[in-house]
């Protein structure tokens, strides 16, 4: 009995948060951890519900815990995940500053009968002064990084000014390697497509046949047969895999299908399948190079599209001209901060192809729209910007023998107009126009 009190009084001293549930919810026990911070002794909180004394919490509380009973297995929840679960106060390290406390939590099968769980218990662990380690000495090498990155910013000029005189190469070896990746990934991703497909077959089949054989036990009567069916899907958790498999299967296919085609714009992206200049239709280039740059504008940019019905083919090199699409739409998405519209508008008649791309950002003032395509002139701050991506593209343009313009006011948004003659190729000066 005295080693029994010592553990009880062991277990409610603990520096650490703990409290027992069962499968309703109840709160069966918690140490003084919880007692001393919200003021409910381990006797009067007895009974009571968790997720309704955090009803903030409850959706996360609930996924979590359930997960526990329902898998047998332990959960974690990390603090830089999901940093205060419950709010509780904490003094800071060194400077005893009072702030919300920062956690992690795990849950664990406490009370297990026949492969069942009937009790959780959840250890709730204060790692504020881990954090406020872990957050200083980030802070410390991020400002490290952009001092680096100043002292740096000279040297990258110099780099990126070697760099724009080798962009031609560079494009046809990253075009090359694409078509590469685009190769080696589809045969794959090819048949992971069509076993998953075969897989959601047989999945449908099974899960049918099982319940072909619930109702052939169930018309049976036979209350030994029905007792081992049930004791059975228990123990499988059957009720839950029935429900996650098909679930599983399907997001599985859905992913295959994204990757297959971010394979495919990768692939048209690139167009190392054609020769250097070849006639194409500027909007499919468009097209996958807004799929390219997808995840600079989900979330917070809306794309809309006016292109003319039929456009003519226009004689260019593709790869360059995505670079110049890829440049200004990148562009554009960071120049909106929140959430705004990319305006994309292609005509053309029996001389021009026009384009038009508008996007409703931030806008550039009259000094800068002056310098814009200058080389190493950039609004960005120090070190996320090289200021050659307009003026590549710009020398792109010209060297098409077309003509580059921008528009812009300040907190309105900017346009930038594309005007690409439709040359023949014996007026194309290839020596002029290589890049």
């Amino acid at each position: 009995m005295a080693t029994e009190s010592m553990l009880q009084n062991l277990t409610a001293k603990l520096p650490l948060g703990v409290c027992v549930l069962n499968d309703q919810f109840e709160i069966e026990y918690w140490n003084d951890f919880f007692a001393d911070r919200l003021k409910i002794s381990s006797d009067d909180v007895r009974g009571l519900n968790l997720l309704e004394m955090f009803p903030d919490q409850a959706t996360y509380l609930k996924k979590k815990i359930n997960s526990v009973f329902i898998l047998n297995n332990a959960s974690f929840s990390y603090w830089e995940h999901k940093p205060h679960v419950f709010v509780f106060g904490s003094s800071r390290p060194i400077t005893g500053e009072e702030t919300l406390m920062y956690q992690n939590i795990e849950f664990l099968p406490l009370d297990v009968s026949n492969n069942t769980v009937k009790t959780v218990c959840m250890i709730v662990q204060d790692v504020t002064e881990l954090a406020s380690y872990y957050q200083g000495q980030k802070g410390l090498t991020q400002q490290l990084a952009q001092e680096h990155s100043v002292l740096l910013e000279l040297n990258n000029k110099l780099e990126a000014a070697q760099n724009q005189l080798l962009q031609s190469e560079k494009m046809a070896a990253i075009g090359q390697l694409a078509a590469g990746v685009a190769h080696e990934i589809n045969n794959p991703i090819g048949f992971i497509f069509s076993n998953l497909q075969i897989l959601q077959d047989y999945s449908s089949k099974l899960l049918k046949l099982v319940s072909f054989y619930e109702k052939v036990i169930d018309k049976t009567k036979n209350q030994t047969f029905i007792n081992l069916q049930q004791d059975m899907q228990q123990r499988m958790q059957y009720p839950f895999l029935r429900d996650d498999m098909p679930d599983l299967v399907s997001e599985s296919i859905e992913g295959i299908e994204r990757v297959t085609d971010i394979v495919r714009s990768l692939k048209a992206f690139s167009h190392v399948d054609s020769s250097e200049w070849e006639n194409c239709n500027v909007i499919d280039g468009i097209e996958s190079t807004l799929k390219i740059a997808n995840s600079q504008f989900k979330h917070k940019i809306e794309i809309h599209r006016d292109y003319q019905e039929s456009v003519p083919l226009l004689l260019c090199q593709p790869m360059q001209l995505n670079q110049v699409f890829l440049n200004i739409l990148v562009n554009a998405a960071q120049a909106i901060e929140n959430k705004g519209h990319i305006y994309i508008s292609v005509r053309g008649d029996d001389t021009e192809v026009t384009i038009e791309i508008k996007h409703t950002g931030c806008g550039i003032s009259d000094s800068a729209i002056r310098k814009i395509f200058e080389p190493f002139y950039t609004t960005k701050p120090v070190g996320q910007g090289t200021g050659l991506g307009l003026s590549l593209s710009y020398s792109i343009i010209q060297k098409h023998n077309g003509k580059i313009s921008v528009s812009s006011s300040v907190n309105v948004g900017t346009t930038f107009t594309i005007i690409l003659p439709l040359l023949p190729p014996d007026e194309i000066d290839k020596t002029h126009l290589s890049i």
